[in-house]
């Protein structure tokens, strides 16, 4: 009798158990299907629609369920591996407007819709597709100027840097407020570089050269544009100057564009376009450029961690409104850090999957303030070895510092604004004479 009863008990106590585990069950919240209209659209139209849309650098777009799904697992693959988006700079290191990280939510997203069956959901979800002007990412320009005729490219040997004089006539009372350079033929240009001559000089040796242009080189006729609008290269999105922050053009000048052209296998033209975006609003504050650079460059053959520095102390308070990082092909890392006079370093910028291919201007955001006394240090490691993809020489070869694409450079272009006004022209000779010094050094 006592066994029955126990039994009994027992079987009582099985069926609670299964009772609450069932209950729990029904309780337990859902995980709702990942649809694309709700949930990755939105994704795509901010952080990739930018570069993948018709007309645009990217090789097929993001802006239809039907894009994206039928590259859902490459997709996936490449947000998992944080190829795509191409922010290049670690995250924690620096922090910069337009960042197109995706967060590890994000990621993760992106691989449950695809693992689900990348589901196309209701209609009513999917957010409206972006617009974006043709051609001019900001917009159609106030002024546009094209080179007057194209310049021939030979299907192989050295790369070659190119001046051409661009003629830029501003309305009375108008400034500049951003560049945008358009080449016509993405595969062979290396970078554009931007300057201003207001002496006959430029025009001179235009005028002494029988071709478009005339032969330039790493000293660039001139002096360069201000902040963003001092070069282009590929990835690098056009940026407006910071707010209260214009260039004055006086009619006349010379508008110098460098070029610097790789030859692709087969004859090639290019026949680029600058447009300009004017504004009303004379500048308040001024920009003093710093460019760092490692010039002692010398890399064996199979070296795979050649690591390369330079560095300069500011002497007044400045703020850092944007960095533009510079390396070549065997470029891996490059780094740069504020050493302040008191307190602890703190990373500027720091770039750990270097990839020529995608260079970029980035912007502080907020700006950076560096008191008076800090020390900028320029740091990167280049890998000249077989076991680097993207070394160009098979088997590796000595690099050195150059012009060239297969040389290698490490450097970065500080666009830097003095906390007080007054305080500029201590910045600019400062830099002037750190200038002169490492050129010296050099020779």
């Amino acid at each position: 009798m006592r066994m029955k009863k126990s039994l009994h008990i027992s079987a009582v106590m099985i069926w609670v158990t299964l009772c609450s585990l069932l209950m729990a069950a029904d309780s337990a919240p859902i995980e709702p299907k990942v649809t694309f209209n709700k949930h990755i659209a939105p994704l795509v139209f901010e952080r990739c629609a930018g570069c993948h849309h018709p007309g645009e650098v990217a090789p097929f777009s993001v802006l239809s369920y039907g894009d994206v799904k039928k590259r859902a697992a490459q997709i996936a693959q490449l947000t998992a591996d944080r190829v795509m988006p191409p922010w290049k700079c670690v995250e924690g290191y620096g922090r910069f407007v337009g960042e197109r990280r995706l967060t590890t939510e994000q990621i993760a997203l992106i691989g449950r819709w695809v693992e689900q069956g990348a589901i196309e959901g209701d209609s009513k979800d999917l957010p409206a597709a972006p617009q974006f002007t043709t051609g001019w990412q900001l917009g159609q320009p106030d002024i546009v100027l094209t080179m007057d005729e194209p310049f021939a490219i030979p299907a192989d040997g050295p790369d070659i840097y190119r001046n051409f004089i661009l003629k830029l006539e501003l309305p009375p009372g108008k400034y500049i407020k951003a560049l945008e350079f358009r080449p016509n033929n993405r595969r062979i240009v290396h970078h554009a570089v931007f300057s201003s001559d207001p002496t006959d000089k430029s025009r001179k040796a235009d005028e002494a050269d029988p071709g478009p242009g005339w032969k330039g080189s790493l000293n660039i006729p001139g002096r360069l544009f201000p902040g963003s609008m001092a070069a282009w290269a590929p990835g690098r999105e056009p940026t407006p100057l910071p707010a209260g922050i214009s260039m004055p053009w006086k009619n006349g000048t010379d508008l110098i564009m460098q070029l610097h052209l790789h030859p692709s296998g087969k004859p090639e033209e290019e026949q680029s376009s600058v447009g300009f975006f004017l504004t009303d609003e004379p500048s308040r504050r001024s920009l003093a450029d710093v460019a760092m650079i490692d010039r002692k460059i010398d890399i064996p053959a199979g070296e795979r961690a050649y690591r390369t520095r330079d560095e300069f102390s500011v002497p007044v308070e400045m703020e850092v409104l944007g960095i533009f990082p510079h390396m070549h092909m065997i470029g891996r890392d490059i780094k740069l850090t504020a050493q302040p006079p008191s307190g602890e370093p703190f990373s500027l910028l720091w770039i750990s999957d270097w990839d020529f291919n995608w260079q970029s201007l980035y912007q502080c955001n907020p700006p950076v303030k560096l008191p008076a006394g800090t020390k900028i240090v320029l740091e990167g490691i280049h890998d000249n070895s077989a076991e680097n993809f993207r070394n160009p020489n098979h088997p590796p070869k000595r690099v050195a510092a150059g012009e060239q694409t297969t040389d290698e450079m490490s450097a970065a272009l500080l666009q830097l604004v003095p906390v007080h006004e007054a305080d500029l022209d201590k910045m600019v000779e400062a830099n002037k004479r750190r200038v002169v010094s490492g050129i010296t050094a050099q020779k």
